[in-house]
């Protein structure tokens, strides 16, 4: 992400090389925690995530690593000048949000993820960049178009957007004959009659 100046970068689609410390470390998991752990005595999922996060830092974290020499613990605080801090005058929820690019329709509306939003007609026409929370439902999103910040986006209202009032976008186009076409009659695929 941008913001943050942090990439999230997966392995390529069959390369299990890149992936061999994740897969190591869940056949740790099986053999050393989940094997012994007696089933009958888990109560809930709360329960079960306790019992993980104590065996994680009693024992996991805590134990000699064979390829690393040292616990994990250790090798992780041997590399925390490497942790980068941020001001504290950014926004981690605003840097979490999801973008997507949409087109914003005729009648001044964009779809994210199933959800209409209602847009300020100017955007009409425009392809915009929407910022929202991806957990659902997506109650509001926020819209930007050429590095401009147009406010935030309102549920559409499917009864007041019909009795909004729009100008015809045909006044404003300039149409120029095109000779291409034969003289005669041809009828339009998108509307049913003849153009």
């Amino acid at each position: 992400m941008d913001t943050l100046g942090i990439y999230l970068i997966h392995s390529r689609p069959y390369r299990p090389q890149g992936r061999g410390k994740v897969e190591r470390f869940f056949r740790t998991v099986r053999q050393s925690f989940l094997r012994p752990l007696e089933q009958d005595s888990i109560q809930n999922l709360e329960h079960l995530n306790h019992l993980f996060t104590t065996w994680l830092e009693t024992e996991y974290h805590r134990k000699p690593h064979s390829s690393l020499g040292v616990t994990p613990l250790d090798a992780w605080l041997s590399k925390t000048d490497s942790i980068k801090h941020f001001d504290s005058s950014i926004d981690l929820e605003r840097a979490f949000l999801h973008q997507v690019s949409r087109k914003v329709y005729t009648d001044a509306v964009v779809s994210v993820d199933g959800s209409l939003f209602e847009v300020p007609s100017i955007l009409i026409g425009k392809t915009i960049s929407v910022f929202f929370d991806p957990h659902p439902p997506i109650r509001k999103i926020e819209l930007y178009w050429n590095g401009t910040h147009y406010g935030e986006a309102r549920p559409l209202d499917l009864y007041a957007n019909t009795r909004v009032k729009r100008g015809q976008a045909s006044k404003e186009i300039e149409l120029t004959p095109d000779t291409s076409l034969d003289q005669e009659e041809t009828e339009s695929p998108f509307s049913g009659g003849l153009l």
